[in-house]
């Protein structure tokens, strides 16, 4: 999706983008993440490789494909975390002596614990370089 704002500030190589709201953003899959989702206009922080300054009219550009790519990596890495626990669980308590229903409920924690553990390092960083909306154009001064 593209969209036109106004930056608001820069900060480190990013900006803070006011965007004016049109109907496309009610079915972008990033209005959630969308500070001013209840409002006419919302603050997005955009990477801002053109180093665009406080008052541009800019052009950012979402990726809304890499969004709906990195949800269903996150969930299904989440899910798949949680059976292997399950089932690595179920099998451990039958060669430790404990209920199976007690070690797969141990092992589902477990799971889902490393899962966290292993995805967030990879999604800190991967949210940086790609999921980050982007300034494609920059207008300058109030155009």
């Amino acid at each position: 999706m593209r969209d036109k704002g106004t930056v608001v500030e820069t900060y480190e190589g990013m900006a803070r983008v006011e965007v004016r709201c049109l109907s496309a953003c009610h079915d972008c899959s990033a209005h959630s993440l969308c500070i001013g989702h209840h409002h006419s206009r919302g603050l997005i922080s955009a990477r801002n490789p053109l180093r665009a300054a406080a008052g541009d009219e800019v052009e950012i550009f979402v990726p809304e494909s890499s969004y709906n790519r990195a949800l269903i990596l996150l969930f299904g890495g989440l899910l798949a975390a949680i059976l292997l626990g399950l089932a690595g669980g179920y099998l451990l308590g039958s060669t430790v002596k404990i209920p199976a229903e007690t070690a797969s409920v141990l092992g589902l924690f477990l799971g889902l614990s490393g899962g966290v553990a292993g995805l967030v390092p990879v999604f800190k960083k991967w949210n940086r370089n790609k999921l980050f909306p982007v300034i494609t154009e920059n207008y300058g001064k109030g155009a």
